[in-house]
């Protein structure tokens, strides 16, 4: 494209304010370049120093990220704004924004910059903002004024009966944007949020049917949800952000089944936990572990666009984190009703539970702290309740349970149809010490 050519910016669906049309500059280089030179933190016209203008930063950086994306792909690709960040100098950011012509993207970028926010936090955020603007009755963050704030949340609280959480992320949303402005924040008091949250969880049989239920004609798609399932149920990660950071190199395992898992916790400025899961999960090649998935499946869709994601779209790109958080709710509803995606995190930490309780005979939380990767001993020890009524409802271990599956037609399984040169053969279950001997599926064939 030639230095002077106007184009058009697509960031409207993330970011308010940035579809308008711009005229290049400068190339990416040439726009945060520089960064030696003498720096001002005034706010006359957003200027980040003598010779370099915030605002035409940002929209050179934009249009650079869109020159090198395909039409179709324009405001779907996940990580834009991460992009974004990190083309930006901290330097050419400013102390405090001009509300009257401020846009999201530029509160967003000073979010990240001088409140330390996650990406993740931000763009939730900012999907609220969307949301409060548009609304019946909006809020304007150009003009912000305490009297139209509220107005906003009292419509929210009496006339829609929106939820405390709800108004809580309104809040906390306005906030950023006081702060942004250099505004004192209101005094606002959001309604009380209830500590203990009702959990209805579904039992190990139910649990069974999201591993081998049909959700696709589309044979990889079909696979695709069951593995997500069965991987979610029995790891336990924060769903969706976590499943979309995972890439390949975060699993790791040897030629006997051995491995790890490293998970990036987004909801901790992307830190990392490392588990050391069973075999069943793991390298099982009798189960949808991840060896069946990173050999087997992820392979067939594969493309140029797939980078190194471990969980791909039928169409080769990597998950957006609220397509894939979308996908799980359509999908589990067909299983169970009352389904939603985070249940398969409070399932999961309620199934350890209970397996430390079979094996110890008590419930002990710190190995499944450990697991779910929890700050604090007392969220885990939330959820022992949990796990003591539904034991004395269901006294069996869950996970086992949740494993057991009919015969498989032809007595052969799924990574046997694929990788056994003897496909005839028995192939030994790597289950953990809770595996019978006498049960059905996987766990059927004998030790000899």
């Amino acid at each position: 494209m030639q230095k002077g050519n106007k184009v058009r910016v697509y960031f409207d669906n993330k970011f308010n304010g940035i579809r308008k049309d711009i005229t290049i500059i400068d190339p990416l280089e040439n726009a945060i370049k520089g960064s030696n030179n003498s720096y001002s933190t005034n706010s006359h016209e957003l200027v980040g120093g003598a010779k370099e203008n915030w605002k035409q930063i940002l929209e050179n950086i934009c249009q650079r990220y869109i020159e090198h994306l395909e039409p179709q792909m324009v405001g779907e690709v996940m990580g834009d704004l991460e992009y974004i960040i990190k083309k930006i100098n901290r330097f050419n950011c400013p102390i405090t924004l001009k509300s009257q012509d401020s846009t999201f993207l530029d509160v967003a970028v000073w979010s990240y910059f001088h409140k330390r926010l996650s990406i993740s936090t931000i763009e939730k955020r900012l999907r609220y903002a969307r949301f409060m603007e548009k609304h019946c009755m909006p809020v304007d963050f150009n003009n912000p004024s305490y009297e139209n704030f509220r107005r906003h949340m009292d419509y929210r609280e009496e006339i829609e009966h929106a939820t405390p959480n709800a108004l809580v992320h309104e809040w906390k949303t306005m906030r950023m944007f006081l702060e942004a402005y250099g505004i004192p924040v209101w005094p606002y008091k959001p309604p009380y949020v209830p500590k203990h949250k009702r959990r209805t969880l579904p039992f190990p049989d139910i649990v069974k049917q999201f591993f081998t239920y049909k959700y696709s004609k589309n044979e990889y798609e079909n696979a695709l949800c069951q593995y997500l399932f069965y991987h979610s149920f029995f790891i336990g990660w924060r769903i969706p952000s976590e499943i979309c950071e995972m890439t390949l190199d975060d699993v790791i395992i040897d030629s006997k089944g051995r491995g790890t898992i490293t998970i990036t916790e987004t909801k901790k400025h992307k830190t990392k936990r490392t588990i050391l899961p069973e075999k069943h999960i793991l390298s099982s090649q009798s189960h949808k572990s991840f060896k069946n998935w990173i050999e087997v499946w992820r392979p067939k869709v594969a493309n140029s666009k797939s980078g190194n994601a471990l969980y791909l779209q039928p169409d080769g790109r990597p998950f957006t984190v609220r397509h894939l958080g979308h996908k799980l709710s359509e999908h589990g509803k067909k299983i169970w009703p009352y389904f939603r995606p985070y249940d398969m995190r409070h399932w999961c930490a309620v199934a350890r539970l209970i397996e430390t309780k079979i094996q110890t005979k008590h419930f002990e939380p710190m190995t499944v702290k450990n697991w779910l990767g929890h700050e604090e001993i007392n969220t885990t020890e939330n959820y022992i309740h949990y796990a003591e009524m539904y034991y004395n409802q269901h006294p069996v271990s869950w996970i086992h349970h949740a494993l057991r599956s009919q015969k498989i037609r032809r007595g052969k399984h799924e990574g046997l149809l694929c990788k056994a040169p003897e496909r005839n053969q028995r192939f030994l279950a790597t289950l953990p010490v809770f595996s019978p001997v006498s049960c059905s599926g996987p766990a059927e064939i004998r030790t000899t």
